[in-house]
């Protein structure tokens, strides 16, 4: 067993060593002196603020995110808080501002996009009404789609995502991704904004409209899936378009990096603990079993993003905590805990009266303790209540916003 200090600990050191800021700053480096003209920048997601502090002084900044954390930005920039993990009217707003930026560069200028977990939903300017846009999209969350489909239709529903940010945009575009999706896929971090097939590093001539009208099948093939009605403006082809742009695109984090880190805090505290081989995915209660399972073999570390498909009558909690409430009734009786949360810091809606948590911790005590409060943990594993329950005894933990976003971190010991 690995105890909640310890495991609280580190989180604290892995969240800490994967500072946007600093692996931005790095990255741009890397470029020296050959962004020449004014640089634009847009920085988008739940680490936005941290990736504007990297890229420094702007001639025209903004910076979309969800919450504020009240630290200064560098010269050149403003910011935009807009909605997550569903868009709204701030989202379209945000949206319209990134592309009037993007319009507003030269030829001669550069524009640096910093994208990072939540962008997706952060920036939005819908091809159908936003109401269609949402209703579909949280359907398909819902249904416990895995986040590239969940992009996918995103994008296919978007007037600023698969690249349609980097084409409003005169200048060459410079893009640097923090990863929270599973494989670190391009297209797939915040949906693509300035992502399309012409990204090779050299100019060429592409056809885009080729490119999108796949992209657009497979979407509408997600939705069928998922029994959705596709808008109309998704049935119909998309216009033939001949692209020529030169760009570059980065990972600058990928989403392993807060797991890796957290087994390097563990073996300075004396636990050995070693790596999942699989990334967590798919639906959350078989996903339980696997690695309930492999904890008879010792401590590990695992990350990534399970799903889960809501009761229509559920209850308070996020995948962190439910996936933690799972492990906790394989755990009855043993001597393993496990430690599950969110990176960003926020696992599911946030509460009311009540600090939003990141996720929580569980030992083999913590089922006789549910018990013992009057708290039947099977019914709250049914209703995805496993909010509710592990806050009346005290498991959950809160870190508040950390951020960056790398999916959920797991330590069972």
């Amino acid at each position: 067993m690995i105890s909640r200090s310890v495991c609280e600990s580190a989180f604290e050191h892995a969240i800490a060593a994967c500072d946007p800021r600093q692996v931005v700053r790095d990255a741009l480096a890397r470029y020296g002196g050959a962004l020449p003209g004014t640089r634009f920048a847009v920085a988008v997601g739940k680490s936005a603020q941290a990736m504007a502090r990297g890229i420094g002084g702007v001639g025209r900044g903004l910076v979309i995110t969800h919450a504020i954390d009240g630290e200064p930005l560098p010269a050149g920039w403003a910011l935009q808080v807009a909605a997550h993990p569903v868009p709204d009217e701030r989202s379209v707003e945000a949206g319209r501002a990134a592309l009037a930026l993007a319009r507003a560069a030269t030829a001669s200028d550069h524009l640096i996009v910093a994208i990072s977990g939540g962008a997706s939903s952060l920036v939005e300017v819908p091809q159908t009404t936003l109401a269609e846009l949402t209703a579909i999209t949280s359907a398909v969350m819902s249904a416990g789609a895995p986040i590239g489909d969940l992009n996918l239709v995103r994008s296919s529903l978007s007037a600023i995502k698969s690249g349609r940010l980097a084409l409003a945009c005169p200048g060459r575009v410079i893009t640097l991704a923090a990863s929270d999706v599973i494989g670190d896929k391009l297209d797939v971090i915040g949906s693509g904004p300035t992502f399309g097939p012409w990204l090779d590093g050299a100019e060429r001539i592409v056809d885009y409209g080729s490119w999108l009208d796949r992209r657009r099948r497979a979407a509408l093939e997600i939705l069928a899936r998922e029994h959705v009605e596709p808008p109309a403006s998704m049935r119909t082809s998309v216009p033939p378009q001949t692209v020529t742009r030169r760009d570059r695109a980065e990972l600058v984090i990928a989403m392993a990096a807060v797991a890796r880190e957290a087994r390097r805090a563990l073996a300075t505290r004396g636990f050995t603990a070693h790596g999942l081989d699989e990334v967590m995915r798919g639906q959350l209660p078989p996903l339980a079993a696997r690695l309930a399972a492999r904890a008879h073999a010792g401590a590990f570390v695992a990350f990534g993003e399970p799903t889960i498909r809501l009761p229509h009558d559920h209850g308070v909690g996020g995948r962190a905590q439910q996936l933690a409430l799972e492990l906790a009734r394989r755990f009855r009786g043993t001597d393993h805990s496990a430690f599950v949360a969110g990176t960003d810091g926020k696992d599911g809606p946030a509460t009311e009266g009540r600090p939003s948590p990141a996720g929580a911790y569980v030992d083999g005590t913590t089922w006789q303790r549910l018990a013992d409060h009057g708290i039947d943990g099977d019914a709250a594993i049914a209703r995805c209540d496993a909010g509710t329950a592990l806050h009346a005894i005290d498991a959950l933990f809160v870190s508040g916003p950390t951020g960056i976003n790398h999916a959920d971190l797991v330590i069972v010991g």
